[in-house]
């Protein structure tokens, strides 16, 4: 792809440097809360990004700041979803935002004379590329990992051809084929269902290694906490080990809490009540895997019992029905280990091996029954209808495998409270988990795949034809398939320094799709796990140590900037998301900005998380993102907000400036300190990326100050002692605002 014959003709300021994006905040920060409302319903992804909050931000990119109807556009796509969950609410939501985006489209191709091309560089789950098209863009996404890549080319590519209505008819069709077959295929599986059960409960059991005394390893003895509710099980000593026989419902409450069983700390060590010997990390292959109790959905909430061996298939029939599935697939179970990763895959600590071994057996025979349900549609459809419109409709049905192995394994959790099961794989860590919850994928309970299959219908329903294309590359950010000055806009969404192992979590989700897509996507599904050569993530455990992950990290996120900078258009603008909580993340983004030629124009605040998410209300977990407005170096001057601070002293006086600027700002003043305060340290960030002054770490070691800056003679303050001066600076306003020391795990 060359450069645009018209490259440059569209330079001057864009809407995006009006700075119009604290409305597309509220926009998305709505849309967050809402289910089936956006096409991330489809599949399973990490940090997707609002799709009111991206088609803003995009068309902001790209459109002149001299058109007073391009102001409007911006101001009705950045518009929050009206409320509700309904069909109808949903459907007059989509045609409102189709409207508005028909219009957008329209007034860019008047400004362009075609249609303008953007590219989204770390393209994850497609939210970017996805508005892009939308607004009659040529959009070109691109990612390294595998997965990523599958989720993408379903979403922009294959779902998008055609006719849109008949695709989605025959999704719906297919998807209630497909649960009707696997329905018959696995009642055998569930005999409680007959008395209405649909979950059950199990947890693990060990024998103490000294003395032979069964211990309970069972950490969540609750069963119900709704709305005053109180029942657990109850666990008691016998004379050879614990016994759980028993249900124990209080309904005022006042029963006292469990006692704490036989774990001690938080470091995996068990005690054991007969003989106080201790050990650590119990394995896996020597406990006992227990069903202790079911639930019933009821009106008004669950009916539970113990469980009996009544409620379980045999043993032996569920390994003949395993590898008849596995026959049928062609192929073995997901033999990947697992990494032995403290913090992030704590499963494999005590024993869980490879990603195989996420699910029961019984949890494993309804998950190949799916696989081969699905497979077995693909190939009439491929029959009836032809090789794309099988692979669209089963690559989008394929989020229930998602479904199944996200809330439905080994590690999915029963979450008391809501008495509903919570899912396994939100990130950013994989938690070994003690007791879990199975469901009956079929049936009435929670996370059920019939729920699931209404919301990936609906989901499809919101891909629309679009305006545009999108084309899907699997590629590395830091060497783009494209010549130079091709795009009008890069907008993109990187890994954030050592937030989220992108890979790890995907793999617990490719090594099973890839049973079925190594046939239908055999090169992207060519190997037994997903990449992670490429992957760009600060990451201590691949890199031998912190110093090591860090470096590496600011090396390829410096690369990837530098080809954003190679491929833009004169004119083009550079918009990127990112926020850290810590300061070596802040560290590498400006470190990357210094190496590229490339100004940093503005650096605008967009809060686009839930800040009700479990990570955000247990952990150190922001809450907004900033985005990075940058410009070739030529073309910076004409929308240049930031300028630059070339000493200590310059950098105090404008990071005062805008502590005052962001205090008096009404918008900003109502956010949580927090982000606030991150909002105003990352325009210092900005500044500081901009300013010679400022010498890198590694040339401060060296003796080495930069061309045009330094202290004369001596180097001049490293990049870090100005972002930390500055965040402390931010921090005496904002207390609740503080940047960690923390390394990268």
């Amino acid at each position: 792809m060359s450069a645009p014959a018209d490259a440059g003709a569209r330079a001057g300021r864009r809407l995006i440097d009006r700075g119009l994006l604290a409305k597309a905040s509220a926009a998305g920060l709505r849309e967050r809360y809402q289910r089936a409302r956006s096409p991330h319903t489809v599949h399973v992804w990490w940090a997707r990004r609002p799709h009111a909050a991206m088609r803003a931000l995009v068309f902001s990119a790209l459109a002149a700041d001299d058109d007073a109807a391009a102001t409007r556009l911006a101001e009705l796509l950045a518009a929050a979803p009206a409320r509700g969950d309904d069909a109808r609410s949903a459907a007059a939501a989509n045609a409102t935002a189709a409207a508005s985006a028909a219009a957008a489209a329209a007034e860019l191709r008047a400004r362009y004379g075609r249609a303008p091309r953007v590219l989204d560089m770390f393209g994850g789950g497609g939210t970017i590329g996805f508005e892009a098209a939308r607004l009659g863009a040529e959009a070109h996404a691109l990612d390294c990992n595998e997965l990523a890549v599958f989720i993408q080319r379903t979403l922009l590519m294959h779902a998008r051809g055609g006719e849109r209505r008949v695709l989605v008819g025959l999704l719906e069709d297919t998807l209630a084929l497909v649960l009707e077959r696997l329905h018959a295929r696995t009642r055998w599986l569930y005999p409680a269902a007959a008395e209405g059960v649909a979950i059950y409960l199990w947890s693990y059991a060990l024998a103490c290694p000294s003395c032979g005394f069964e211990m309970f390893l069972g950490k969540r003895p609750w069963l119900s906490r709704l709305r005053g509710r109180r029942l657990r099980l109850q666990v008691r000593a016998g004379p050879h080990g614990h016994r759980w026989d028993r249900l124990l419902e209080s309904e005022d409450g006042a029963e006292a809490e469990p006692t704490q069983g036989v774990w001690r700390g938080r470091r995996g060590r068990v005690r054991c009540p007969a003989c106080a010997g201790e050990f650590a990390r119990p394995q896996m292959a020597s406990c006992r895997e227990l069903c202790v109790a079911t639930a019933a959905p009821e009106r008004g909430g669950k009916r539970f019992r113990l469980a009996t061996s009544a409620d379980l298939p045999a043993g032996e029939a569920l390994a003949s029905a395993s590898a008849a599935l596995l026959a049928e697939l062609e192929s073995a179970l997901p033999a990947t280990p697992l990494p032995v990763w403290s913090g992030i895959v704590n499963p494999a600590l005590y024993g869980m091996r490879t990603y195989g071994d996420i699910v029961n057996p019984r949890q494993r025979v309804a998950l190949l029954a799916l696989l081969v349900e699905l497979g077995r549609a693909y190939d009439e459809l491929r029959a009836s209808r032809g090789e794309a419109a099988a692979r669209a409709v089963v690559a989008l049905a394929s989020g229930l495998i998602d479904q199944l192995v996200d809330w439905n394994c080994r590690l999915s959790m029963w979450i008391p409270q809501n008495e509903q099961v919570g899912r396994a794989f939100c990130g950013p860590g994989v938690a070994m988990l003690w007791d879990y919850a199975e469901i009956d994928p079929t049936g009435a309970g929670p996370a059920n795949l019939r729920d699931k299959a209404r919301r990936i219908v609906a989901g499809a329903r919101l891909l629309g034809d679009g305006h545009g294309r999108c084309r899907v590359y699997h590629g590395r950010a830091q060497a783009l398939p494209f010549a130079r000055g091709c795009f009008d806009a890069v907008v993109t969404d990187p890994p954030y320094y050592d937030n989220l192992f992108y890979s790890v979590l995907a793999d617990f989700f490719y090594t099973w799709k890839r049973l079925l897509f190594r046939r239908i996507e055999p090169t992207l599904f060519a190997a037994p796990a997903s990449s992670t050569r490429a992957e760009l993530v600060a990451c201590s455990h691949r890199a031998g140590s912190a110093a090591a992950a860090h470096a590496l990290y600011c090396e390829q996120l410096g690369e990837a900037v530098a080809e954003a900078a190679r491929v833009l258009a004169p004119g083009g603008v550079f918009a990127l998301v990112y926020s850290h909580a810590a300061l070596a993340g802040w560290e590498a983004l400006v470190r990357a900005y210094r190496g590229a030629a490339l100004r940093l124009c503005s650096v605008q605040p967009l809060a686009v998380e839930r800040r009700q998410r479990p990570r955000a209300m247990h952990a150190a977990a922001v809450n907004i993102c900033v985005v990075l407005i940058a410009r070739r170096a030529e073309d910076a001057a004409v929308a240049d907000s930031l300028g630059q601070a070339n000493s200590p002293a310059a950098l105090r006086v404008r990071v005062a400036e805008l502590i005052a600027s962001a205090a008096a700002d009404p918008v900003l003043a109502s956010w949580p300190e927090a982000d606030l305060g991150l909002a105003v340290f990352a325009q210092a960030a900005g500044i500081i990326a901009n300013s010679a002054g400022f010498v890198d770490a590694a040339d401060a070691d060296a003796g080495r100050v930069d061309a045009a800056g330094g202290g004369g003679g001596a180097v001049g303050q490293t990049l870090r002692r100005a972002l930390r001066d500055s965040a402390e600076a931010v921090h005496a306003r904002w207390a609740g605002f503080r940047l960690l020391e923390r390394h990268s795990m």
